[in-house]
């Protein structure tokens, strides 16, 4: 702690033969360093203590700022301040509980992970089945509809022959054809009604949960917040 705050002022400087200040010179006002601050615990020279930045500052001199300073560190020696083991212990703890958080968000994106997958899969699975609904009901109604076409492709056969045997000079023919004929007149008098056939308008994307209908913006909303910290929750719906 001495030696870091020794670098926040001025300080000496270890030099060696091309070093051109002398040592314990003062980095900021070139002038040998006289005395030690005990307000900012660091070695000044006297223009620091006059005029620089430690201008009104505690003094004391070096000699019994070094001895203060050691009488600190012996204390601190005794009441075991200094022991290796209490930091090391502390750095263990400190570790494990970085290791602990670490894990823990493993855990937790895991699970966020297997969550949605289960969201995904869910939707997919309904998707798939509300399309399998929407193809069923299609090829149903479509059924109807090409029912009713060959029933009038067949009508529209029976007019033709209808119309050729009319044309026709052969007696004998129309005799032979008369059951087909009167079948066919009988069938074409018939008065064409209406069938109801059923389109897919829309969709419904309402959902019910604990008998709340929303719409599918409010759901979406919702699944924003679904997920927090804490008991995970299941939510049912159906469409």
């Amino acid at each position: 702690m001495i030696s870091e705050q020794l670098k926040s002022g001025p300080s000496t400087k270890q030099l060696n033969s091309d070093d051109t200040l002398r040592v314990g010179e003062c980095t900021t006002h070139k002038r040998q360093l006289e005395a030690f601050c005990t307000s900012c615990h660091v070695l000044i020279c006297p223009t620091c203590l006059m005029f620089g930045e430690h201008k009104g500052h505690l003094v004391d001199q070096m000699d019994k700022a070094t001895k203060d300073i050691r009488s600190s560190m012996d204390q601190a020696a005794k009441d075991g301040i200094l022991r290796l083991e209490k930091t090391e212990t502390v750095l263990v703890d400190i570790r494990h509980t970085k290791l602990t958080f670490e894990e823990s968000k493993q855990k937790v994106l895991k699970e966020v992970e297997q969550t949605f997958a289960i969201i995904f899969k869910l939707i997919k699975q309904r998707k798939d089945e509300v399309i399998n609904m929407i193809n069923q009901h299609y090829e149903i109604q479509v059924n109807n509809i090409d029912t009713q076409e060959q029933i009038w492709m067949d009508k529209q056969s029976r007019a033709y022959d209808v119309i050729k045997l009319a044309k026709s000079t052969n007696d004998y023919q129309l005799l032979e054809k008369a059951t087909y004929i009167l079948e066919s007149m009988e069938i074409l008098r018939q008065t064409p009604t209406y069938k109801n056939v059923y389109i897919v308008n829309s969709i419904d994307t309402t959902f019910n949960l604990n008998n709340i209908s929303l719409n599918l913006s409010e759901f979406q909303k919702g699944l924003q917040n679904w997920i927090k910290l804490g008991d995970s929750v299941l939510i049912q719906f159906k469409c």
